[in-house]
């Protein structure tokens, strides 16, 4: 993950052709100038949200200095790649860094009821929804990446993407009127689904293709129908099969754990204490 004791840099590759970046660097020495990078072209955007604040920074568009001085804890920047930018970092900073193609953007906006174009570039605006998207997508990415679930993604994706088109669309992004409860087959036809699948890595498409609902219609009208995101609701039946293995059987926790859809013991211990309210040794040892 680091590239040098001072900097480091962690691309989680992300649906879509999208990439998660987490970067930062320790101070700068005073002796050595820093260095003016020039920003790779590509037709996409990047989102950048800062976990610390950035004291010191200059970003250039083309020739034109657009931005000398800090960057606060949660602030954002979006960036249009197809121009030309080049940036001098002169203090220490951490941040999240969403790099966003036109082909996401199109593929996404299908999900909403007005696509948009593309995003229009901001610096240093306070934006506390894109602050903690990130710093939720952050280890749910790193799971992803380690073979984990990809459901709990899928969502924040969507709720990022939504927010990152009404906040920062070039056309206004509006959400349809449309997204009431799951009908009554459609929600036959995917608890079934889900219930037959509870090991198996499943993803919001996935779910969603059983109702016939794009993946934000099917993410609202899911939680209106069952009171839960998709991927809660999946967690709790889970972790209910778990909890009857656990009074029934024999069996290890460790293998409780894979029969149950968890990538490993430790993952079940964190899940199983988050809806139960203890780990799954203690749970049982109560009921004994």
């Amino acid at each position: 993950m680091h590239e040098s004791p001072a900097r480091f840099m962690k691309l989680i590759p992300l649906q879509h052709g999208m990439a998660l970046v987490h970067a930062g660097q320790a101070q700068p020495q005073a002796c050595a100038p820093a260095p003016v990078i020039d920003i790779p072209g590509a037709d996409a955007w990047s989102v950048i949200v800062q976990l610390q604040d950035f004291r010191e920074h200059k970003l250039w568009r083309g020739q034109r200095l657009v931005h000398a001085g800090a960057h606060r804890r949660g602030e954002a920047a979006v960036t249009d790649l197809r121009e030309q930018w080049r940036c001098q970092h002169l203090s220490g900073y951490e941040n999240l860094r969403l790099l966003v193609p036109r082909t996401a953007i199109e593929a996404l906006s299908q999900d909403l009821a007005r696509p948009i174009g593309g995003l229009h570039s901001v610096q240093g605006e306070a934006d506390p929804v894109l602050f903690h998207l990130a710093q939720a997508m952050l280890p749910a990415a790193r799971t992803v990446s380690a073979g984990g679930e990809t459901l709990f993604l899928d969502t924040m994706m969507l709720a990022l993407h939504t927010h990152l088109c009404q906040r920062y669309g070039q056309q206004p992004a509006r959400l349809t009127s449309t997204a009431g409860c799951l009908a009554g087959w459609q929600e036959a036809r995917v608890r079934d689904f889900m219930l037959a699948h509870l090991t198996q890595r499943l993803s919001l498409a996935d779910i969603a293709a059983h109702s016939g609902l794009s993946r934000a219609h099917f993410s609202r009208a899911f939680r209106q129908s069952f009171g839960l995101p998709p991927h809660a609701w999946l967690q709790q039946q889970r972790i209910a099969l778990a909890c009857r293995l656990l009074r029934e059987s024999d069996k290890s926790m460790s293998t409780i754990a894979l029969e149950c859809g968890f990538s490993d013991q430790s993952h079940f211990n964190r899940v199983f204490k988050q809806v139960q309210g203890l780990g799954p040794a203690q749970w049982l040892r109560q009921r004994d």
